[in-house]
């Protein structure tokens, strides 16, 4: 009989750890002395009016003081800066430079150019299908992980 959770566990970490090779290596490429971490926190920021640490912390799931240590490094790169938020004097909102957009933005097209080859044999249907199955799973992982949390 197949273990089909072992393969998804297998599959999903396999996936993901692809994806991360195919960054560095991208990251490699544009002499960007950074780890893929570093692009998903350039990600969130870009996508998100008014970021701040905090938030960061909070969709990254990533230790407060660790995401301070990140921000220091982009910011020390020049591509991120911090701005007052008038709203409340204890928080700043991380922007991105224009720099740090040039940068976002070419690794932003060679992971697009990666996740397209990637996909390329797998119709539209099939990754709708793909897609839909895997927010499901999503939504029960992240169900029981908050349930461990309060218990």
């Amino acid at each position: 009989m197949m273990n089909h959770e072992s393969e998804l566990q297998t599959l999903l970490i396999s996936t993901i750890n692809g994806l991360k090779i195919s960054m560095k290596s991208i990251m490699k490429e544009q002499g960007i002395p950074l780890s893929p971490l570093y692009f998903m926190i350039l990600k969130r920021i870009h996508n998100t009016e008014n970021c701040t640490a905090n938030f960061l912390a909070d969709v990254t799931e990533k230790d407060k003081g660790q995401i301070t240590r990140l921000i220091k490094e982009v910011i020390a790169e020049g591509l991120v800066i911090k701005r007052p938020n008038p709203n409340d004097k204890r928080s700043q909102f991380l922007q991105l430079t224009d720099n740090g957009l040039a940068c976002y933005m070419a690794l932003e097209n060679a992971d697009k150019a990666v996740l397209k080859e990637m996909r390329s044999e797998v119709s539209d249907e099939e990754l709708q299908q793909f897609l839909s199955v895997g927010a499901k799973m999503l939504t029960k992982l992240n169900a029981i992980n908050h349930k461990k949390e309060r218990g």
